[in-house]
């Protein structure tokens, strides 16, 4: 198989499970239903990117405020504002207009597609951006009136992300039945798709993560257990088998 350039996570355990990294420049799903760590993973992704290995990157928020954003991850020591300041890093607002109310952001965005490409677009540009995120492509899709123009939208965001050679994880929330695809499109819309779970083992709950498809490179295919430790997530070695 060909050389493809790859990007480190800078999650513990799970550039082993990619033998080497996400593939450079593509769009990968995060997929996982509420409590599986989807945030944490990706916020990791964005500020281990910057810090460890000088990617600055775009993370677009819908699900939360940047300032709660900042604030949920400042327990792990991960100072988003200190990257912000010096240009590495940018916070995208999408909850405010979202939830309908003013955003203080310097950057904020309508719940539209467009208006998301345009802004990262310019940013990508004004960054040097190498690597984004957006949280969450469910929140996104629940402005628009119809299933097949959310298809539509998510079709139209892959293709231009593809385009701008960033690697980008976009979060989703699984259906209720456990489907990866709340709309049927998302997984094939993606070169690569990450499945973080959470179940219920012997009366506690434990974290799991899975490859699901990665194209072009070679890849685990074994579940694993992932823990959200003081330091962020880590993927479990290859002598911890999920059961």
């Amino acid at each position: 198989m060909s050389q493809i350039a790859r990007v480190k996570t800078g999650i513990p355990g799970l550039d082993k499970m990619l033998n080497g990294g996400l593939p450079k420049g593509r769009t990968i799903l995060l997929s996982g239903p509420a409590g599986a760590g989807k945030t944490t993973l990706a916020t990791q992704f964005i500020y281990r990117g910057v810090v460890e290995y000088g990617d600055p990157g775009i993370y677009v928020t819908f699900d939360e405020n940047p300032k709660t954003v900042r604030q949920n991850f400042a327990s792990y020591g991960w100072k988003l504002e200190n990257l912000e300041k010096e240009n590495l890093l940018a916070l995208v607002d999408g909850f405010s207009m979202r939830a309908g109310v003013a955003s203080k952001e310097k950057y904020s965005i309508r719940l539209e597609i467009d208006d998301l490409l345009t802004t990262l677009i310019a940013l990508i540009d004004e960054l040097g951006a190498e690597r984004v995120v957006i949280d969450s492509l469910t929140a996104l899709a629940l402005s628009l009136e119809s299933e097949m123009r959310i298809r539509r939208e998510i079709l139209k965001l892959s293709a231009v992300m593809s385009s701008l050679k960033c690697t980008t994880l976009v979060t989703s929330e699984m259906s209720q039945s456990g489907e990866i695809s709340r709309y049927g499109v998302e997984e094939f819309m993606a070169s690569g798709v990450i499945v973080l779970d959470i179940q219920e083992v012997n009366q506690r709950l434990v974290r799991s993560i899975y490859i699901r498809k990665m194209r072009g490179i070679d890849h685990e295919l074994v579940r694993r257990p992932f823990e959200m430790t003081q330091n962020g997530c880590v993927a479990l070695s290859t002598e911890t088998l999920f059961l």
